[in-house]
Formats: structure tokens, C-alpha cells, sequence
């Protein structure tokens, strides 16, 4: 499994709730679960598969009536910042490649940002014991970074182990008997501007340990600015639109109810 400098998880949990593309995120995120009727629902069962420092956590356990709300991670140094931000979770250590569970099934699982560190071969096994925790019709959230050759410093500070195109996402996410209802770039039109931002380090990568990922604030008006310009490619994805280029790919997917 890929590894994430240590340093990076610090930088991770203390900008997450306030970074435009956390934010755009977790809009895309709440959208959906909106769209899709769990705020509507009690007693759900939810589970954050590579929960990181927390900050999803905290934002589902805030929406969502939950009877189980739990995350795991490999790192006990994200696991510490987790527990803090969201502490009524069960927060425990576990690899998506060898899952580990505390509760019998899921209605909703979410994955963000976590497969590229494994790559798809390597957790194939462990997503298809997930997609088979999951209630018939239950819901998966992933979102991946895309474009093998968008690989730069930044990959290298998190520890990318591979990048994915939209069409590789869907002939993974299929086979483990997963209907496939959203699948769509993100970051379509800030693309051009995150290309030329990494265009140097695309070219010249640094070495492992001397790397720093793309992570910091910008001001508070750019970062809102950029934060609503992602609102409007949300709003747009629930409307029906899908992008045909960004930087990282979303998928939603059901699980079907005829697998088992």
C-alpha cells in the first residue's frame, strides 16, 4: 500500500473542514445523500472506508441518524485525529484490502481518496467483501484522483499508487455487483489551471521524502471563490450533467439487490 508522509496527515486534518476542495467534496457528498433520501432516514448503518483524519466522519455523523457510524484507517496517526473531530464514531485500524468490520451490514459506505493508495488489483478482494456487507439496493460513494499521467509531487507526498480514468473505475466498481448510477470527472473546469500548476513536477518529480503535496489555504476570498465554482459543478452532476475531463473521478454506485 502506498504510504502518506506522516507530515502529510498534520497538514490533512488541519485544513480539511476549510479547504475549497475538502468543501466541494463534502458538498457533492451532502448533496447526494439528500438527493438519495438518507437524511430523510433513521437508524442508518454507515461506514467510512479509509476515513483519514476524520473530517467526512464528522460531516456524516452530523447528517445522518445513524445506529452505527464507524471509519477505519491503517494509520494510527490519522486514527488520532479522527477520533478527535468525530468522537461519538467507532474509529478503528483496518485496510480496505483486508477489511474489518463491526456491524453485521451497511446501508451507506463512502471512500474517498483511499483506492489510489492500493491500487485497484490489490483491493479488489477486500471492496468485493464491502459491496457483500452491504444492504440490497445500499449505497457506495468513491471518489479517486484521475489520470495516471497527472502523477506529480504532489502524488508522491501522498503516496499515490495508482490514478484512474472514469472507464477503469466502472470496470472495477461492476463486477463486484454494484450498479453504477453517477460516474463523472470533478474539477472540469478548474482542470486547465491544476495541469499548469503541476506541469513542473509532472516533468521533473521530486524524490519520496523531499516531496510536498498541493495542500494549503489560500485566502479566504480565493478559497471561497473556488469553493463556489465546485458548488456549481455540483449542482450541475445532480442536474443530470457529466464531465468529460477533471482531476479526480466520483462514482455512486447501488449495490444490487440480486447479488448474494
Amino acid at each position: 500500500m502506498g504510504s502518506m508522509q506522516d507530515r502529510e496527515y498534520g497538514v490533512m486534518a488541519e485544513v480539511e473542514a476549510d479547504h475549497w476542495w475538502y468543501r466541494g467534496l463534502r458538498d457533492l457528498i451532502g448533496r447526494l445523500l439528500v438527493a438519495h433520501g438518507y437524511t430523510a432516514r433513521s437508524g442508518l448503518r454507515v461506514l467510512d472506508a479509509g476515513c483519514g483524519t476524520g473530517e467526512n466522519l464528522r460531516m456524516l455523523g452530523q447528517m445522518l441518524r445513524t445506529e452505527y457510524l464507524g471509519g477505519f484507517d491503517p494509520s494510527p496517526l490519522a486514527l488520532d485525529y479522527a477520533r478527535r473531530k468525530a468522537p461519538a464514531a467507532d474509529v478503528y485500524a483496518g485496510d480496505i484490502r483486508d477489511p474489518l468490520f463491526r456491524t453485521e451490514c451497511y446501508d451507506l459506505v463512502i471512500s474517498c481518496d483511499v483506492l489510489y493508495l492500493t491500487g485497484f488489483e490489490a483491493a479488489r478482494e477486500g471492496m468485493r467483501r464491502i459491496v457483500e456487507r452491504m444492504a440490497p439496493g445500499g449505497l457506495l460513494l468513491v471518489n479517486l484522483p484521475a489520470y495516471e499521467w497527472l502523477y506529480s509531487r504532489h502524488d508522491v507526498a501522498i503516496g499515490t499508487r495508482q490514478r484512474f480514468t472514469a472507464t477503469e473505475v466502472r470496470r472495477f466498481l461492476e463486477p463486484l455487483g454494484l450498479e453504477i448510477t453517477l460516474l463523472t470527472y470533478r474539477l472540469f473546469a478548474l482542470f486547465p489551471a491544476v495541469v499548469l500548476a503541476r506541469l513542473p513536477s509532472i516533468l521533473f518529480r521530486p524524490r519520496e521524502g523531499e516531496a510536498r503535496s498541493d495542500l494549503s489555504l489560500p485566502s479566504a476570498w480565493v478559497g471561497g471563490c473556488l469553493t463556489e465554482l465546485l458548488g456549481w459543478e455540483n449542482r450541475l452532476i445532480l442536474r443530470g450533467a457529466r464531465f468529460p475531463w477533471g482531476s479526480s473521478v466520483f462514482a455512486a454506485a447501488r449495490r444490487s439487490p440480486r447479488l448474494g
